[in-house]
């Protein structure tokens, strides 16, 4: 059987998603997996058979019947294009959310709400699986694998600086709280005094480092003793690496940790102190020090 997972939306989202391919692996190992995701996100996908990117102008339903998928499971329910081209291509199996045309265009509709149900996304992507019975459960965190090239190049970029290496995401690229500019700077010496080297990687615009693509940025990471951020797309690569994290996450339950925080062995979540409504500046209410033990915690054995 084969299915296409469609997965068009932000890096951390694909992040999250992994599971789906592994839960139908575990299930049906005779399947075969395809994604369709963004050219940005693509190369995170790097080694994986049957990635095909979303161009915006791409004729879907062609893709479609290129791919011949037996199912289409719409897990960026935002771009309901895709099931409205799964259908138009004759797809037997259509998943969606309930959400827009694709109440009309699917076979299948997830009429579950994911706000305020205390369920993490990647609990929420595996309700697409319902058809075959496979939903439920906590999936295993998702995994991303360098070669071992890329690990290289990553610590050689850092062979001249001193450990332990923090890498640090400044800021989101969505609607999650981040600390401000000023925070970064009052942070920033607290860090380096307690025999920290912090490195910021993310988003490009604030690092000094050279220009690199999303694999030289994941080889960076993995270079790293620790990862510190929001919630953002690097630190949930960074957990998807095993690099040990302390993801900086708001209080609401739709932006919190019970819904999107990292998964891995060696994640640690910090919530700023409220009010809620105060989304950037909450953050910077975060005293710097109070890291310091999170992190010396993430730098224990592993």
């Amino acid at each position: 059987m084969r299915f296409l997972l469609g997965r068009t939306d932000a890096l951390g989202d694909v992040v999250i998603s992994l599971p789906v391919m592994e839960r139908i692996l575990s299930r049906m190992p005779e399947a075969e997996v395809h994604w369709l995701v963004s050219p940005y996100a693509a190369p995170l996908l790097e080694g994986l058979p049957g990635v095909h990117i979303r161009e915006a102008d791409a004729d879907l339903a062609a893709l479609m019947r290129e791919i011949a998928p037996d199912a289409v499971l719409n897990l960026g329910h935002r771009d309901v294009a895709v099931i409205t081209a799964a259908r138009a291509a004759g797809v037997p199996v259509r998943v969606a959310r309930s959400r827009g045309r694709q109440i009309l265009d699917a076979t299948h509709v997830l009429w579950r709400g994911r706000n305020g149900t205390g369920r993490h996304e990647a609990q929420n992507v595996l309700d697409f699986l319902r058809p075959w019975g496979w939903e439920g459960g906590f999936p295993a965190p998702p995994r991303i694998r360098l070669r071992q090239e890329e690990r290289d190049l990553g610590l050689a970029e850092f062979a001249t600086l001193p450990r332990p290496l923090l890498g640090i995401a400044t800021r989101s690229s969505g609607s999650s709280a981040y600390p401000s500019e000023a925070w970064w700077a009052r942070a920033l010496p607290v860090l380096k005094a307690a025999g920290w080297h912090p490195v910021i990687l993310a988003p490009p615009e604030d690092s000094k480092l050279g220009k690199t693509d999303l694999r030289g940025l994941l080889g960076r990471i993995a270079a790293c003793d620790a990862f510190l951020g929001p919630s953002t797309g690097p630190t949930q690569l960074a957990a998807a690496l095993d690099v040990p994290v302390l993801a900086l996450m708001g209080l609401s339950s739709n932006r919190g940790p019970s819904r999107w925080a990292p998964l891995g062995r060696r994640v640690q979540v910090v919530q700023y102190p409220g009010p809620e409504a105060d989304l950037k500046g909450g953050m910077d209410r975060l005293d710097p020090a109070s890291l310091l033990p999170h992190l010396e915690r993430l730098r224990g054995p592993a």
